[in-house]
């Protein structure tokens, strides 16, 4: 059995994460404490109690070093994966997990990669727009005669996230729902991500990567960029940094973990949205869970010990 874990991006943040598994086990809190100590916030108040979490240097540091701690709770307990994959900020986590990022440099990392994402465009001028019902090909024929509107995340086969400026995304709005897309719906975002209007910020970002030390993966590690796995010897600050101004290729990696004999996903981290995602894509035979809690996380335990995960 291949087993691939996979990590939630921004937007999975959830009320009160990581509070319960803080308090019972000290392989979580010693990765959460290093988390936090990279980061340089207080993300037990941002995790724990959802304090300051209106920016995304915030929201993408919580989420990691929750998604990171849970991980590494898990391996301590002795669950191992042959694949790491994460999408958009969870492909940081991914690359943690896997021993290419030091648990503490990610989490400064991220908070970085927010601040930077944060100011990429003015405020109030930018945003995201979720798409369902429609494939890649019928959303970019829509969106072909607006300027400033882009496929940010092909996360299924008919599930896409659009970036763009707000009054654009708006007519875009309207013009897939009369192509037929099931749901068009703005998402509580304070701007837009992976797409051209954040050029500008991957170039900044670019010198935050320049300082990072990079190991090599204890496993494969999936790129969103290249929507397949980072090759021997990659260059990952130009992926990294592609990452955040070019398109987030997901369902290719998955399409690509079951084409090469994954056959169980883990999602580790708050909210589960990768694995509905997955439900609605792979048969009864591929294994899901979603690990982001202590119930949770004793479920995937007494799975294993069962001989079911």
């Amino acid at each position: 059995m291949k087993t691939a874990f996979l990590f939630p991006g921004q937007g999975s943040q959830t009320p009160g994460m990581g509070s319960d598994l803080y308090l019972s086990y000290s392989r979580y809190r010693d990765a959460f404490d290093r988390c936090e100590a990279g980061a340089n916030l207080d993300l037990k108040a941002a995790c724990f109690k959802g304090e300051g979490m209106d920016e995304s240097a915030a929201i993408q540091a919580a989420i990691y070093t929750h998604s990171l701690a849970t991980q590494r709770l898990l391996e301590s307990e002795g669950a191992r994966a042959d694949v790491f994959a994460g999408l958009s900020l969870g492909e940081y986590t991914a690359l943690a997990a896997s021993g290419v990022l030091e648990d503490g440099a990610g989490a400064s990392l991220v908070r970085r990669r927010g601040a930077v994402m944060d100011g990429a465009v003015p405020p109030g001028t930018g945003g995201m727009l979720s798409v369902v019902g429609l494939t890649l090909e019928q959303v970019e024929t829509v969106i072909a005669p607006f300027e400033n509107v882009f496929v940010a995340n092909h996360l299924s086969e008919t599930q896409l996230t659009l970036g763009g400026l707000l009054g654009e995304l708006g007519e875009a709005k309207a013009a897939l729902e009369a192509a037929g897309a099931r749901m068009a719906v703005m998402l509580a975002m304070k701007g837009p991500s992976h797409c051209p209007l954040l050029n500008t910020a991957a170039e900044r970002f670019s010198v935050e990567l320049a300082g990072e030390t990079f190991g090599e993966p204890d496993g494969i590690v999936y790129s969103n960029v290249l929507g397949e796995p980072y090759p021997k010897k990659a260059d990952y600050r130009r992926l990294l940094c592609a990452q955040m101004n070019t398109r987030v290729r997901w369902h290719d990696c998955i399409e690509h973990m079951l084409a090469h004999g994954v056959t169980r996903f883990v999602e580790i981290g708050p909210g589960g949205v990768l694995t509905k995602m997955l439900k609605r894509r792979v048969s009864r035979e591929i294994a899901l869970y979603s690990v982001q809690d202590e119930a949770s996380f004793e479920a995937f335990l007494r799975a294993e010990k069962e001989g079911g995960a």
